[in-house]
């Protein structure tokens, strides 16, 4: 009777075990799968914080920052003429686009069919500072100097600057100078459009 009742209750402890482990299994499992749905979701948030390939036009300059900022977007333009006198537009963080590294400033519009540009626009800062590398400005006109603290700056079309090139280095100044001559004035501007651009201004190095 003894042996009956001790089998039992050896059946019941096993039994028992057996059900603890599945449950520490079971817990084990969500919170494993807990802790990876809440990775997944930190990163999805990480990702949303960050723009991705191109932004729209804007007439915001504070949109217009942000989208140059380190977690920003390659390409940013403006969708009318911007008056942010006073203030700094910073280029930060080294971007991919188009399968090469560039960033860019658009100031126009385009035709949808032949994307040639229609119109274009005026930005009008105190400075844009450029820490990233191969940044262009796209047609339209910049009011304000440039500093130049990264490699591969240069003009995309008939863009202007009405202020100061300002390269942080002589090395950063030559490579610009064999991108593209610069034109002296609006003929040769037309003449010679790609990647020339017009400088009111110095193109000089920083003291």
């Amino acid at each position: 009777m003894k042996k009956a009742k001790f089998a039992t209750l050896a059946a019941t402890l096993l039994v028992a075990g057996g059900i603890l482990t599945a449950c520490g299994s079971d817990k084990k499992e969500t919170e494993s799968s807990s802790s990876e749905a809440s990775s997944s979701k930190t990163e999805e948030s990480s990702k949303s914080d960050a723009f991705t390939g191109a932004t729209k036009g804007t007439d915001d300059f504070a949109t217009l920052q942000k989208g140059f900022a380190a977690n920003g977007a390659w390409l940013n333009a403006i969708s009318k003429d911007i008056d942010a006198s006073g203030e700094t537009l910073t280029i930060d963080g080294e971007f991919e686009g188009d399968g090469k590294v560039a960033r860019e400033l658009a100031m126009y519009e385009s035709d949808p069919k032949t994307h040639l540009p229609v119109k274009t626009f005026t930005l009008t800062v105190a400075k844009v500072e450029v820490n990233s590398p191969n940044f262009s400005l796209a047609q339209g006109t910049v009011k304000g100097d440039v500093y130049v603290n990264a490699e591969g700056f240069h003009f995309e079309g008939a863009a202007k600057l009405e202020g100061n090139l300002i390269f942080k280095t002589a090395d950063l100044k030559t490579a610009f100078e064999k991108l593209a001559k610069q034109p002296t004035d609006e003929a040769a501007a037309q003449k010679e459009q790609e990647n020339q651009g017009i400088v009111s201004g110095e193109i000089k190095v920083a003291e």
